[in-house]
């Protein structure tokens, strides 16, 4: 549970935008979902000129994919707190993870 309160205190200080893609990744392995007991919702904002993919992690860590946002378009997901999203290119190439908060929140990826 300790290494899952880092995790999360790390994610939640990169998980403003996508550009610390490069440091954030590498935790993906050590992510999972756990109780889903505090809904929230978030917007995911495609500011890019490529085509993102978003990924919920599952309860045993494993990606289960769930919309595309093109370029310019948004996506507003149903999910919980303790509940990790990956962001992927279109080769599934992890950009940026995003760790969702207490209150609806907006997501940018540029």
């Amino acid at each position: 549970m300790r290494s899952l309160m880092i995790v999360a205190g790390v994610l939640m200080l990169v998980s403003t935008t996508c550009k610390a893609a490069d440091a954030i990744c590498p935790v993906e392995s050590k992510l999972q979902s756990y109780v889903g007991n505090i809904s929230t919702a978030v917007n995911f904002v495609n500011r890019s000129t490529r085509l993102i993919k978003a990924f919920w992690i599952n309860y045993q860590g494993q990606r289960v994919f769930y919309f595309d946002v093109p370029p310019g378009q948004s996506h507003r997901q149903q999910t919980f707190v303790t509940h990790p999203w990956v962001i992927t290119d279109e080769a599934d190439n992890c950009q940026s993870i995003y760790l969702p908060q207490t209150t609806e929140t907006t997501y940018t990826i540029n």
